[in-house]
């Protein structure tokens, strides 16, 4: 495999294995209810013994040296990647294409992941899901419903959607209209504070911050751009200042039990993105084929394993106690799961959808 953007899809990588090892490690090794997956009356929690492993070693450093978390870590990730990548696409594809793009890579795949959860899920914990559940996941209409979603995971995918409708609205992506957007969403931060007591102003500003921070993902976009490296940072670093301030102004209407907000998360994940960014068009524009399979894996993974390798950690601990193997099984039951999600629905999708769209580079 060998392209320009390479070492992304092995930064996409890095990023889901951080937010599965928050999952398999940290969830399974301490948790002691897993709502929507484990049935407490089926399986018994913690699924894993802390103190049977190291594996968690990796996580206390993140949070005593960066105060952040592994899986945070990598949800991160994968916003600076949708900030970078979107004025691009939004530069490629008309705007009607760009959302035919970012439809059929999204939609088909959560609609069956949500059908294959319900099944597994049922079959393996007797856990049940009404239509209401399944309509609002598939839409991604939960939040404003007040409906559980049948992943847990799918806050993120609400967030990224919405960033899609932003970068349509914005067209051509400039450093003016940037700072227009996050003004907006600063302001959408503000009033979510000021009228915290209404559940939709609320919302709109917990999400509104994370939006900030994907701009961080575009702002990296514009610098690159740019000649001279003070110009550059000049670009770049307003930007995690402002989503920082986005996190802290939120905190004032309610604190955040999670790691978001801190300096260390934002600091970590750019430094780890430029630092992809700056060594994979050098080191990183060829590389092995097995990447590229991964990294073709990455979304189907990311929206199914929580549930199935939990699952797969549980059933596999009845016949085996190393809890490193046990670990492993839940590695190799979310690949296998995803690798047919991939071929049967993902990637038959992804090819019906280029049919409705053309580069402006090739019209």
């Amino acid at each position: 495999m060998k392209h320009r953007l390479a070492y992304l899809d092995l930064l996409r990588i890095v990023s889901v294995a951080l937010v599965m090892w928050g999952h398999f490690v940290m969830v399974a090794g301490g948790a002691q209810a897993i709502p929507g997956i484990i049935n407490p009356d089926f399986t018994p929690l913690p699924l894993i013994d802390q103190n049977q492993w190291r594996a968690y070693l990796p996580e206390v450093f993140l949070i005593e040296t960066f105060s952040t978390q592994s899986a945070i870590l990598g949800v991160s990730l994968f916003f600076l990647i949708t900030g970078y990548l979107m004025p691009m696409m939004c530069g490629r594809y008309s705007r009607k294409e760009f959302l035919l793009n970012r439809f059929f890579r999204i939609f088909p795949t959560l609609t069956a992941a949500a059908a294959i959860l319900g099944i597994f899920l049922y079959l393996t914990q007797g856990i049940t899901f009404n239509a209401a559940t399944y309509i609002a996941s598939i839409t991604l209409t939960y939040p404003w419903l007040g409906v559980a979603p049948i992943a847990g995971v799918l806050w993120t995918l609400v967030i990224e959607v919405l960033f899609y409708l932003i970068a349509f609205l914005v067209g051509t992506f400039t450093l003016r209209r940037l700072i227009f957007t996050q003004a907006i969403l600063l302001l959408t931060i503000f009033l979510g504070v000021i009228y915290r007591e209404h559940y939709y102003f609320w919302l709109a500003g917990y999400q509104a911050r994370f939006l900030l921070f994907i701009t961080i993902g575009s702002a990296i976009y514009l610098a690159e751009k740019e000649e001279a490296v003070l110009t550059k940072i000049a670009t770049l670093l307003p930007s995690i200042i402002l989503s920082y301030i986005g996190f802290q102004l939120f905190k004032l209407g309610k604190v955040d039990a999670s790691t978001y907000e801190n300096l260390g998360t934002h600091l970590l994940s750019a430094v780890i993105f430029l630092g992809f960014y700056s060594l994979g068009p050098v080191l990183l524009t060829r590389l092995p084929k097995m990447v590229g399979t991964l990294a073709e894996l990455v979304y189907p993974f990311y929206l199914i394993h929580a549930a199935i390798g939990l699952v797969a950690m549980a059933l596999v601990r009845e016949h085996i106690h190393q809890p490193y193997l046990i670990l492993l099984s839940a590695v190799l039951a979310s690949l296998l799961a995803s690798w047919v999600l991939h071929q049967s629905v993902e990637k038959p999708a992804i090819n019906f959808g280029r049919r409705f769209t053309r580069p402006k580079s090739t019209a």
